[in-house]
């Protein structure tokens, strides 16, 4: 299986959705341990949503909603 597959169930993984049907928790898991492009991926986005959460939970009073 390529690993934009698996990539979309990194993203959803981080997002909190669902996995897509073909990928279970444990198959993501063996393919994190043995790619380390996939690896690396995972660790960006989560950072980058970690990053993003916290601006987002520091924006100042008065400014636009959460984007959707």
């Amino acid at each position: 299986m390529p690993c934009n597959r698996y990539r979309s169930a990194i993203s959803a993984r981080t997002a909190g959705t669902a996995l897509p049907p073909e990928i279970t928790e444990q198959l993501l898991d063996h393919h994190l341990t043995s790619c380390l492009d996939c690896r690396r991926w995972s660790k960006h986005l989560s950072t980058l949503r970690a990053t993003t959460d916290d601006l987002l939970r520091r924006r100042p009073t008065g400014a636009p909603p959460k984007p959707v």
